[in-house]
């Protein structure tokens, strides 16, 4: 065994040492890459195409990894922009091949680049990353941040063993009578809760294959690690998971991400390479705010305005019913937006304007993989996480933010009758969907190998338990040969939807002389796109920056403003403002639509007459 184990390593060093060879030559598609060999691919990019790409180091991990954005485009700093994120979680590296994959798309194509930057980071979390391709192989997810997960003295003294030296990590079911599993009468590779209301009752605990290093009665609760750069954003934080961090932005990735993406307010829109699909299912509803909606408390300052009294309390809907009364022509009067507009905490639901544009895009896309061939009849992919990326982006950034998962294991189809091994379990005794796609998928596409068989093992502390399991990875990421294929069928919807970016100009303008030197400007702003300005969630935060509509000349201003914000202008949309002015000169004046996004555009305007 340590002889095959041996020759299997040697293998992988080999296969890895080609790998980089081709990296270095720009065409190492079609393999997973490890951080040293993405950061290659990389500076190949940048050195090939010098005048269209630049590199930004914004951090180093805890690990000394460099986390590394590619800036494609050779506009200047207000071109709009568009930001994709891969692989946050590090576990899925067949995201950071996507992300390569795209890169290499856009700077293909010019057409994508035209008035368009894009900013693209493979890999966040170059140290979670690494489990991929260790030698003692586990979906880790967190970075090398010292963190006490356990709360005694030390740190990162019980990580996992790999105890029959598989280079795997999988689990240990050892007999107990206080267990609480049994073996499954369908499928024995399977453990299963025992059911006390069917008479069943556990003789099995399951434990992570591991010993407990540090005697506390736990095992491999304190391994390796470390933050979750993927959980590690403020939008709905989760601050009760100790691999978030104690803190959003506690580590130095999310950090660096952060303060990039503030630092170019150009930045549009957002896709996230990874576990949750926006382009499939819109971002989920129904998360419970932690506000009491039964009993709210109106501040002063909006209670005037509301013609409510700030000593008492009001219901949600009372209160929701009070703002449509002040504002009627506001469509978007909901919880959120209420909660939002008093101070009263963060949304954690989309909002229903935005969601119309999520769904039929998801129809579209749907639309888009059946033309192409691809069945969407996989198991569905992981909702979106609190504290993740994505979420922040869309919440917190105020723009459209999309996520895809470019694979799950396919469905096991259903069957009329059950199995044989079905009708011969007890009680009702079934697998989950899960489980029946897993196991179908590992001896379909690896012969089995996919699940480790159990097998016995005389444990130091336990006695004698079975070690065995589904293989790490299993789930997220498929052979290498299939990485090309699915990459260039998915990844092209991407460059489909940057065309929705809203596009914002100066369309028109009318004056109309009202006698005595006063004079009518009526200015019409047209959005090509079709996303709005800003989105909906974008509206109700202020953010990103507005677009603000200047005028300049020897003129009077008697109604309107001098810096007029534009609002909220829709997809396919033309917007008129007014102003009255009052000259005796008939002069030209200038109109500059001013946006950090979309840039600066300035129009002259002659008051006695179109130029």
């Amino acid at each position: 065994m340590y002889k095959n184990q041996s020759l299997f390593l040697w293998l992988c060093l080999l296969m890895s040492s080609f790998g980089a060879v081709h990296a270095k030559n720009g065409s190492a598609f079609g393999k997973y890459h490890n951080n040293t060999e993405v950061q290659q691919i990389l500076k190949d990019m940048q050195q090939s195409h010098p005048d269209l790409i630049r590199l930004h180091t914004i951090a180093t991990s805890p690990g000394g990894e460099s986390i590394v954005v590619l800036e494609i485009g050779k506009n200047s700093a207000t071109s709009p922009a568009i930001f994709v994120g891969a692989n946050f979680e590090g576990n899925i590296p067949l995201a950071t091949e996507g992300a390569l994959s795209f890169a290499k798309m856009v700077i293909d194509s010019s057409k994508y680049t035209l008035g368009l930057k894009w900013f693209i980071m493979p890999l966040p979390n170059p140290d979670a990353s690494k489990g991929y391709f260790s030698d003692k192989k586990y979906e880790r997810s967190v970075n090398d941040f010292s963190i006490n997960n356990d709360m005694d003295e030390a740190v990162n003294e019980d990580g996992f063993e790999d105890l029959n030296c598989d280079g795997l990590i999988t689990q240990m079911r050892v007999k107990d009578l206080t267990g609480t599993y049994v073996i499954s009468k369908i499928d024995p590779r399977i453990m299963v809760q025992a059911d006390a209301k069917k008479g069943e009752r556990g003789i099995y605990k399951i434990y992570s294959e591991g010993i407990d290093n540090d005697g506390d009665g736990e095992y491999n609760e304190d391994g390796e690690g470390g933050i979750n750069v993927g959980i590690g954003f403020p939008h709905l934080f989760p601050k009760n998971k100790k691999e978030a961090g104690l803190w959003p932005g506690q580590t130095p990735e999310v950090y660096g991400i952060m303060k990039f993406i503030y630092d170019h307010p150009n930045i549009t829109m957002a896709y996230t390479l990874g576990s949750s699909n926006f382009c499939l299912n819109p971002p989920k509803s129904g998360r419970k705010s932690s506000i009491n909606s039964e009993s709210i408390q109106i501040p002063n300052r909006y209670a005037n305005m509301l013609g409510a009294d700030p000593s008492k309390t009001y219901k949600m809907d009372d209160i929701i019913e009070m703002v449509k009364t002040r504002f009627p022509n506001n469509k978007e009067v909901t919880s959120s937006y209420v909660s939002n507009l008093l101070g009263l905490g963060q949304a954690v639901n989309p909002l229903e304007d935005d969601l119309k544009f999520y769904s039929k895009l998801s129809e579209d896309y749907k639309k888009y993989l059946k033309n192409k061939h691809f069945s969407i009849e996989r198991l569905d992919p992981p909702q979106d996480k609190d504290g993740s990326f994505e979420l922040w982006a869309y919440y917190h950034l105020g723009i459209p933010s999309f996520s895809m998962n470019l694979f799950t294991v396919p469905k096991e189809k259903g069957k009329e009758e059950k199995s044989k091994e079905e009708s011969k379990a007890e009680k009702g005794d079934v697998l989950n969907e899960k489980e029946k796609a897993l196991l179908a998928y590992s001896d379909k596409e690896f012969g089995g190998k996919g699940f480790v068989q159990w097998g016995k093992y005389n444990h130091p502390t336990l006695g004698e338990v079975e070690i065995g399991g589904f293989v790490p990875y299993l789930e997220s990421t498929p052979k290498p040969e299939r990485i090309d294929s699915l990459l260039t069928i998915q990844l092209p919807w991407l460059l489909e939807l940057s065309k929705n970016l809203p596009d914002i100009s100066l369309a028109d303008h009318k004056i109309t002389d009202l006698g005595s030197g006063i004079c009518r400007l009526e200015l019409f702003i047209e959005n090509k796109g079709t996303f709005p300005y800003p989105i909906a969630i974008g509206e109700l935060n202020k953010q990103p920056a507005p677009i603000v509509i200047v005028l300049n000349g020897e003129v009077e201003l008697l109604q309107g403003l001098k810096r007029t914000p534009l609002g909220t202008i829709g997809g396919n949309q033309i917007k008129k403002l007014t102003w009255l002015l009052k000259t005796e000169k008939k002069p030209t004046i200038s109109v500059t639509l001013e946006s950090i996004v979309f840039g600066s555009k300035v129009k002259q305007i002659n008051i006695g007459g179109k130029l």
